[in-house]
């Protein structure tokens, strides 16, 4: 079966990252607020939406078992906390946002948005995290370099860089003896010099 963590995470990373940029933007810029903060609900109503499937989905993927050793799981644990972290900041501010949405001012929007960069950071590690246990530990990653070593001929990248080695390896090894017999004359030019 896929994994559908992987596929959902990628909303809620670029949902709360874009609610922090615009609500920044609605504290910086007055004569745009009201705009913004229509824009900013929205989008955290997605986000918070977003981020809720991409806790249960990483949860259920836990559950159902993922094979790891001891390095990937002491990862595994700070991702899922940060994941429980993040997830209840970002709904909570979303609640908030909703329920005071007509009644936020500056003071509360600007509380609203240091909430969002302070979520935002967290998410940012915890997908840092997310991705050194997928390309650095190889978390839920069929072993492909295995997989394409066994087949016949290898792939055609693997075949394109076998010949690329092998055209570097015959042009040292031409030059090599161009050196070599370069060297040769040399010494018996200065040889012939020398018995005169």
């Amino acid at each position: 079966m896929e994994t559908i963590h992987p596929m959902i995470v990628h909303f809620p990373i670029a949902l709360l990252l874009t609610a922090t940029l615009i609500s920044f933007l609605a504290v910086l810029f007055k004569n745009k607020r009201e705009e913004l903060k229509i824009v900013l609900y929205w989008i955290m109503i997605l986000g918070a939406i977003s981020v809720l499937a991409a806790l249960f989905s990483g949860l259920y993927e836990d559950a159902r078992g993922v094979i790891h050793d001891d390095a990937i799981h002491q990862i595994m644990k700070v991702h899922k906390l940060l994941g429980f972290i993040i997830t209840s900041a970002f709904v909570l501010i979303t609640l908030w946002f909703v329920i005071r949405k007509r009644k936020i001012q500056y003071r509360e929007l600007l509380i609203i948005t240091l909430f969002l960069i302070a979520t935002s950071s967290v998410l940012v590690y915890s997908a840092y995290l997310g991705g050194k246990m997928v390309y650095e530990e190889g978390t839920g990653v069929k072993p492909m370099e295995k997989y394409i070593m066994e087949m016949p001929g290898g792939s055609m990248y693997q075949q394109k860089e076998m010949m690329n080695m092998e055209h570097l390896k015959m042009e040292k090894d031409s030059s090599s003896i161009h050196s070599d017999s370069t060297d040769k004359q040399k010494s018996s030019h200065n040889t012939e010099g020398h018995s005169h």
